[in-house]
Parts: structure tokens; C-alpha cells; sequence
């Protein structure tokens, strides 16, 4: 279960960790940085880490001939992680690859499909058309942010995360020689955190720039809770 907290408290705890006064008559001036590298972190470790907890399914019924459609409600490009497509009378999900290039033929009609596309970040492709309306595709995601801007806002993610992250980048701002020890527990915390979120300890995969697994041949090594159940 993640450590959620109040921006207020983060960014108190920021300034603990990197060694700032917790005097509220001193260092006034830096609380509007700290709030905004605590929501940049927060946003970073969203985008590059798979979190289980936030872990978000949406099924899209397909239509025969239709190639695009449009993400359901709750459910956008840069949320998904993997998708799957599967007949409501089938209990096996079948991975669909990503990328849908100038290759493929788009006239021809055949079940199922095999490859999806983004169309911007509200829009979804699919390959081959569709030559029924049987099929489903799920898409397995994690849930997008919550309002992090007041101070009485909750973080989504983990507090002690943000806060570790935020204060490593301080710290190597102002050339701290704890600079490179505070970032490895930054980094060792986040490890253990999200391997003790999922039964496989410690199969932590980054998104990075690639596209969403299955989509690249590299297999980004998921989270088997991001398999459909």
C-alpha cells in the first residue's frame, strides 16, 4: 500500500531530507519551488514506473469495418501499458502488438486483430479492420494523477518516493557530497516498493521513450499483474 501524503507534508519532509531549516521563518521564499519539484517528481515517476496500485482496465467493443475509435472515459494513450483483445465467449486474452505502419494492407477485413496505433491521445487504431463486431479490446493501464497543487492536496504516489527523489536533485544543485548517497536510497526505496507491490519481487520495468509493451520486440519485462484476469 503506498505512503500517501499532503503536499504541505512533503514538501516539509523534502526540506528535512535535504538538510533545509524546518523553521516556518526561514526559507519562505524556496516553498513555491519545493511544491513544484515534488509535483514534477510525482508526475516523473508516474510516467517511467508501472504502479499496480493504480493499475486501470477499459474494454472496447469493436465494430465490423471500423478502424478508429475513441479511448473510453478514464482512459488515454499515455495511461496504457499493454493491450489485449478477446471474444466475450473466450477466456483467453491474446497480447496485441503496437504500431501500425504504411505496410499493412487497410482495405482487407480479418478477425482478430493483431496490432494497435495511437491516433493522437484521445483516438486508437486497429489492424486488420475488423471483420466482425465480436471482438473486444482491453486496454490495461493505472489511473491518471490526482489534483497535487494545494497544500492540502494528497499525493497519489508514494510520499516517501517523491520526497527522496526531490531531495536527491537538490542536493546535486547545490553540489552536495550526500548527493549520490541520498538518490541510491531514492532509488533502493522505489525498488522495494514497487517489488513488494506485486507477487513477482522486483520485476520493476520503465516505459521510458519505447512504446507500450507488447509493442517493441524488447519486452520492457512487465508486471505480471498487468496481465487481464
Amino acid at each position: 500500500m503506498l505512503n500517501t501524503d499532503t503536499l504541505a507534508n512533503i514538501v516539509r519532509a523534502i526540506r528535512a531530507e535535504a538538510g533545509h531549516s524546518l523553521s516556518t521563518t526561514q526559507g519562505t521564499n524556496l516553498v513555491d519551488t519545493l511544491k513544484y519539484l515534488a509535483q514534477r517528481t510525482q508526475i516523473e515517476l508516474w510516467t517511467a514506473y508501472q504502479w499496480p496500485t493504480l493499475k486501470f482496465r477499459s474494454d472496447n467493443p469493436l465494430a465490423a469495418n471500423q478502424t478508429t475509435y475513441t479511448f473510453l472515459s478514464g482512459m488515454s494513450f499515455e495511461q496504457v501499458r499493454v493491450a489485449w483483445t478477446s471474444l466475450p465467449t473466450d477466456s483467453t486474452w491474446r497480447p496485441m502488438d503496437y504500431g501500425i505502419d504504411e505496410t499493412m494492407n487497410r482495405l482487407v477485413a480479418s478477425d482478430p486483430p493483431q496490432r494497435w496505433d495511437a491516433l493522437g491521445d484521445t483516438q486508437f487504431g486497429v489492424w486488420p479492420k475488423p471483420g466482425t463486431s465480436n471482438y473486444t479490446v482491453r486496454f490495461v493501464g493505472q489511473r491518471q494523477l490526482s489534483t497535487f497543487l494545494n497544500d492540502t492536496d494528497m499525493s497519489t504516489l508514494d510520499a516517501t518516493a517523491i520526497t527522496l527523489f526531490t531531495a536527491a536533485e537538490l542536493l546535486a544543485r547545490a553540489k552536495s557530497e550526500d548527493a549520490p548517497t541520498k538518490l541510491n536510497k531514492a532509488q533502493k526505496y522505489l525498488l522495494n516498493l514497487l517489488g513488494n507491490s506485486v507477487s513477482a519481487k522486483r520485476r520493476v520495468s520503465t516505459l521510458a521513450s519505447s512504446a507500450p509493451w507488447p509493442g517493441n520486440q524488447q519486452r520492457l519485462t512487465p508486471y505480471l499483474d498487468y496481465i487481464p484476469s
